[in-house]
């Protein structure tokens, strides 16, 4: 008897231990666990990195993704230029931008008063027109102090005003040198209007109507737009690069131009000091100070870049962002994820963000295209000019800078022309759904004529100037345009070459 309750003692301890090690073994596996799934949290939560989406992917994840690798950068480079959405500010951030956006437009006036002043014209460089001399071989400030005598004849007949010049010239009608001072204004002074008052005019209104549309008028139609894409898109990662592929081109693009600029005030700086005929107190500046002027012109003339840069990007980016909404419910309502009614949905949301940027982006980008063609063409036309009289180093530097404003200004219109191409596309979406019985084989015959007449029925496009813009067209009026600039150079060549004969 005492052996067997010695056996049973033994055998519920060894029960004990064997079920208090078990017991210890496995709250050591679940503190592992647990520990290893914190770990794998903390990792997830670190690094987000999405390479395909996958229907059972979480929506809040991938507007995480979207907001901190494109939307908040891209609202930082609007605020560089005071065009940052009041929709993302709350109420000191909303004072700031008012701030930002008055400082910027100070700096843009600044730059037109100080391109004046030195003369240097966006399509050619500093200007050359100089006032000619008067009859007696000197400048019209100098006459006035160089008068000695002035008679006028009562005779009959019109008045002739005389002067009597001191060093022998003898007498001189002043109606000569009243013609030259005559053309000397009316060429100073179309050149004021045409050259510095309606290109400030042009700049200057598109980044007053880019203020009112981005900072008060957007009711959030660009977040919009981009989280939608972004859910409707597989892979996300892709679809980062390539909209930030827009403002590497476009930061290239500036920086061409800067250096343009910089290289034609290093190359051509005895031309600022032209600017006594407009500004007297350039001579009394010392050469450091000079200097600074000279390095303030370049700096508001990279920022007048960079506002037409940022406005015309802006658009890109919304046209390549609703070219990519239009193939995302393209493929779904093909592969039959989306329901038909939902699709055309969708489409009358994408109508409204059309309709947004037809009528509203597109405002300040016609603004900056116009003047941006006009620089296209009078550098061209400055270009053959000068072609066969100006050293190789000054033709090279005007033929960058006819491609810099030609790449500029027809941006715009072929992003539009694709955009275009894409809506003209989303008619035929009715009969491919249509054609594939098997894939919609549970949805009903009146819902897919129901969308067949929708599809066919669409007619969208986008417009720049209150235009359609079509691929075909402006392909032609490119075509048409390269061979009568072909052929206009090899006209002028020839005529050149038979003068010199």
């Amino acid at each position: 008897m005492n052996s067997t309750a010695r056996e049973r003692d033994r055998s519920h301890t060894t029960t004990t231990t064997v079920t208090t090690d078990g017991r210890s073994a496995c709250s050591t596996m679940n503190l592992l666990h647990a520990l290893s799934d914190d770990s794998e949290i903390d990792c997830l939560e670190e690094n987000i990195v999405i390479d395909e989406i996958t229907e059972v992917e979480p929506t809040s994840m991938v507007l995480r993704y979207c907001k901190g690798k494109f939307l908040r950068p891209y609202v930082c480079i609007l605020g560089l230029i005071g065009l940052r959405p009041n929709a993302v500010d709350v109420d000191l951030c909303t004072l700031l931008g008012h701030l930002q956006s008055i400082m910027v437009l100070m700096l843009l006036l600044a730059g037109y008063v100080l391109q004046y002043l030195s003369g240097f014209r966006r399509d050619r460089g500093f200007s050359t027109l100089d006032p000619p001399p008067t009859a007696t071989g000197m400048n019209f400030d100098e006459l006035p102090q160089q008068l000695s005598t002035t008679t006028i004849s009562t005779t009959s007949g019109p008045a002739v005003v005389t002067t009597s010049i001191p060093g022998g010239l003898g007498f001189a009608t002043v109606t000569t040198a009243a013609g030259s001072i005559m053309k000397t204004i009316m060429l100073n002074t179309s050149e004021m209007i045409f050259i510095y008052i309606i290109p400030t005019l042009l700049h200057l209104g598109g980044f007053v109507i880019a203020i009112y549309i981005y900072r008060f008028a957007d009711n959030e139609h660009l977040q919009c737009l981009i989280e939608k894409v972004f859910i409707l898109c597989n892979i996300p990662r892709r679809l980062v690069v390539t909209l930030w592929v827009y403002f590497i081109l476009g930061a290239l693009w500036l920086a061409g131009s800067t250096a343009y600029i910089y290289l034609l005030t290093l190359k051509h700086s005895y031309v600022i000091a032209r600017l006594p005929s407009r500004w007297s107190s350039w001579d009394e500046l010392d050469p450091t100070d000079r200097d600074y002027v000279r390095i303030f012109l370049c700096v508001a003339l990279f920022f007048h870049d960079l506002v037409q840069v940022v406005i015309i990007i802006s658009y890109s980016l919304m046209c390549y962002l609703l070219r990519c909404y239009l193939v995302g419910l393209k493929e779904k309502l093909l592969l039959h994820t989306i329901e038909p009614l939902n699709w055309m949905r969708e489409i009358c949301e994408f109508r409204k963000l059309l309709h947004h940027l037809n009528a509203k982006i597109s405002l300040p980008v016609a603004c900056l295209a116009l003047l941006n063609l006009s620089y296209t063409f009078s550098s061209v036309a400055h270009l053959f000019q000068d072609m066969n009289s100006c050293p190789i180093r000054v033709f090279s530097y005007t033929v960058a800078n006819v491609l810099l404003w030609l790449v500029i200004s027809l941006t715009p219109f072929f992003q539009a022309a694709s955009l275009t191409a894409y809506c003209r596309e989303t008619q035929t979406c009715g009969h491919l759904i249509s054609i594939r019985p098997f894939v919609h084989r549970n949805t009903s015959s009146e819902d897919l004529n129901t969308v067949l007449l929708y599809a066919s029925s669409l007619n969208m496009s986008a417009k720049l100037f209150r235009m359609p813009i079509n691929a075909h067209y402006l392909c032609f009026v490119v075509f048409v345009c390269i061979v009568a600039l072909l052929t206009f150079g090899m006209c002028l060549s020839l005529a050149i070459d038979g003068g010199g004969d």
